[in-house]
């Protein structure tokens, strides 16, 4: 008995670790941390920003919010075109001005080199995205106003992430995870059985 319990509690252990195996802490990959004016008003619609992830996958992005403005919640979308494009994720979180707002999704794979655009949109208008006018930025630029309007000088504070050794888009564990769960699961079934007809 005593040892069909260490079995299941050992097993439980190897389960509870497996995640971890897999989301890896996230990598920034694309970073433009420049902050030095205010480009671009979120009531001016359109507020995109190009790049070029260096990495196979793409988990998340995040933007530099200026000091103005309340808190809201933003929403940062990854398309593979801004216009006709399609969109590959989507992420929201709570933005607050003077800080980094970051979101996160399951790893997508993207073509490295290859340029995508991310995409700002707030739930209030009262927020500002900082960034720098002097292109720090050289695997991209910033867009802003109706129709995505280009300003090929201009950059956005943005950041990208990556997941190391992901499969992209694969939320279904691999068929040995699978195996140690159904050990698991029927070893802590007869475990609990067996106390119970004790």
């Amino acid at each position: 008995m005593l040892q069909r319990l260490l079995s299941t509690t050992a097993l439980s252990a190897a389960l509870t670790a497996a995640p971890t195996a897999f989301g890896a802490a996230l990598i920034i990959d694309q970073n433009q941390p420049s902050a030095t004016t205010l480009i671009a008003h979120f009531s001016q619609t359109g507020l995109a920003q190009s790049f070029q992830q260096s990495q196979s996958n793409i988990a998340g992005a995040g933007i530099f919010l200026a000091r103005t403005g309340s808190s809201s919640p933003i929403t940062i979308s990854l398309w593979d075109a801004l216009v006709g494009g399609a969109s590959l994720a989507s992420g929201s979180a709570l933005g607050t001005p003077g800080d980094w707002v970051d979101v996160f999704w399951t790893p997508v794979n993207v073509v490295p080199d290859h340029t995508y655009f991310l995409t700002f949109e707030p739930f209030t208008n009262d927020l500002v995205v900082a960034g720098d006018t002097e292109d720090p930025y050289s695997r991209g630029q910033a867009y802003a106003n109706k129709g995505f309007g280009s300003f090929p000088k201009l950059d956005y504070s943005f950041r990208t992430f990556y997941a190391p050794n992901a499969t992209a888009r694969s939320e279904v564990p691999e068929p040995g995870i699978l195996g140690l769960v159904a050990v698991s699961m029927l070893a802590f079934f007869r475990a609990t059985r067996s106390r119970s007809n004790t």
